[in-house]
């Protein structure tokens, strides 16, 4: 058995799912936007913080830097004036080294010689055996005259192995001959302290480190890192072509993506950066967007739900109205079709012979009726019984069936063995031609019947060629005294009403 024809969705049911899928379309196309402007705001908001914090590092920077080079130019200037080679230690240590250069987190100050010697110390009159012949610093100044103040590579300090930051300025003769340098110290724990009060979160990163790549600071601290070379990020390119920018990066000490903040620190050969991690960032806006989701997720899976509720629904109401049309159609047909034979019954063929009728009255095209019974049908229902009969008169209805040719022709049961032919278009002598050949189909049936004349069924048929301002009773009464001339002269013949030859045709 096969399953038959896909119902295609009403309009209705279309419509609606078109409407859903739109607005479906519109709350996604929002709610994305929205997520979105959600973490384009997160990243302005961290990178616009990053800037401010990174701006707050180099200015404490700076200012340590340029406090202490002060200290430094004073000892240089100091150096210089013959009269305080003159002095007394304790004074000459007054005159050299002023209060800043024991300021929290600043290291001594040492004079170096040609040889890199310590001949002057701040913490002593009497300088402490130091010597730094190989330090960058001391090499740096000794080999050029414009090195002003250089920041050197940290180092650790004896006896505790703490790690400093170099600063430095040139000592010359009065001849402009190199006589040493001036060096001091900035404790990188300093830095430390002061940058842990600066933080964008546990996972964030403040450092500090020279143009050549070594690094000096770096909060959270790990000593391990502390003068490694940066050079070898790929990114490290990108510290050197502008004073400061933003751009995200692999970090080349943590293996994270991080949101870099870079800027250079005054006039010194030093660059600062401010790091978030972007997971970090993520955790601004991913669980407000991860909720908007889950929300327009139950939103839309409740419209899409609801909409097929709703189409069942329609789809219910549809089929419902189908089968109701259906049913109508059902009892309309029943209501103009005979239940035994199937022919349309009176009610229809009286329509259709309106029909007809005003169709032949304005295009003047002829109109014939025929009117036909079985001969002896009660005697054959008396001999063979009623069950019988009924099978005579749809055999009767199935040669109409097959000689009438619809839809301009049609034929009807009257009542009882009577039956009607409507035959448009077609005049008396012609409609006497189609009456003969129902005649005959029938007789080939040779549906026996004792009796009768001939010992078979058969036929008797009245012809009646409709006429001009004739009615249809008229017509009907012409079609019967024209069977009833059939049957008086012996049945099983088919008559012409008299004078339909002569008579005028509806024009």
């Amino acid at each position: 058995m096969h399953p038959g024809p896909r119902r295609r969705p009403s309009a209705a049911s279309r419509t609606l799912a078109a409407s859903i899928v739109a607005a479906t379309l519109v709350i996604g196309a929002t709610s994305g936007l929205m997520i979105m402007q959600m973490r384009r705001s997160a990243w302005d908001q961290v990178g616009h913080v990053s800037r401010n914090l990174l701006e707050s590092v180099e200015h404490l920077v700076d200012r340590n830097v340029e406090l202490y080079d002060l200290s430094l130019q004073a000892v240089v200037e100091g150096l210089r004036n013959p009269e305080v080679d003159g002095l007394a230690p304790s004074l000459r240590q007054l005159v050299l080294f002023d209060r800043a250069a024991s300021a929290t987190g600043l290291g001594a100050i040492l004079a170096l010689d040609p040889q890199g010697a310590a001949f002057a110390d701040s913490t002593a009159e009497v300088p402490r055996p130091l010597r730094f012949p190989d330090a960058d610093f001391f090499r740096i100044h000794k080999e050029r005259e414009d090195a002003g103040l250089y920041i050197g590579k940290p180092l650790r300090m004896a006896p505790d192995g703490r790690w400093v930051i170099p600063l430095s300025r040139r000592l010359t003769y009065a001849d402009g001959a190199f006589a040493g340098v001036v060096v001091g110290t900035i404790d990188i724990g300093y830095f430390d302290a002061l940058f842990s009060h600066f933080s964008l979160g546990d996972q964030s990163r403040i450092a500090v480190f020279r143009e050549s790549g070594e690094l000096l600071v770096r909060t959270p601290r790990r000593e391990s890192v502390i003068g490694q070379s940066l050079t070898t990020a790929a990114h490290f390119p990108r510290y050197l072509e502008h004073r400061s920018g933003q751009f995200v990066a692999v970090s080349h000490i943590d293996p994270a993506e991080v949101l870099i903040s870079y800027g250079r620190i005054g006039d010194h050969s030093l660059i600062a950066t401010v790091g978030v991690p972007t997971t970090v960032i993520a955790a601004l806006w991913r669980p407000k967007a991860m909720a908007i989701v889950g929300l327009v997720m139950v939103l839309c899976g409740g419209m899409i739900g609801l909409t097929l509720a709703l189409q069942r629904e329609l789809e219910r109401r549809g089929k419902a109205e189908e089968r109701a049309l259906a049913a109508n159609r059902d009892l309309a047909r029943l209501a103009h079709t005979d239940g035994l034979t199937g022919l349309p019954n009176r009610r229809q063929f009286d329509e259709a012979f309106a029909r007809a009728r005003g169709e032949a009255v304005r295009t003047g095209a002829p109109l014939s009726l025929l009117l036909l019974d079985a001969d002896r049908f009660k005697r054959y229902n008396d001999t063979y019984g009623h069950l019988a009969g009924d099978e005579v008169l749809r055999a009767v209805a199935r040669v109409l069936q097959r000689q009438v040719r619809e839809p301009e022709e049609s034929a009807c049961r009257i009542g009882g063995e009577e039956f009607a032919v409507l035959l448009p278009g077609i005049s008396g002598p012609d409609a006497a031609a189609r009456a003969e050949c129902i005649r005959r189909a029938l007789a080939r049936l040779r549906i026996p019947h004792i009796g009768n004349g001939g010992g078979i069924v058969t036929l008797s048929l009245g012809v009646a060629e409709v006429f001009r301002d004739e009615t249809a009773g008229q017509a009907f009464s012409a079609a019967d005294a024209a069977l009833y001339e059939a049957k008086r002269q012996g049945r099983n013949r088919v008559m012409v009403r008299p004078g339909s030859a002569e008579g005028a045709r509806i024009a």
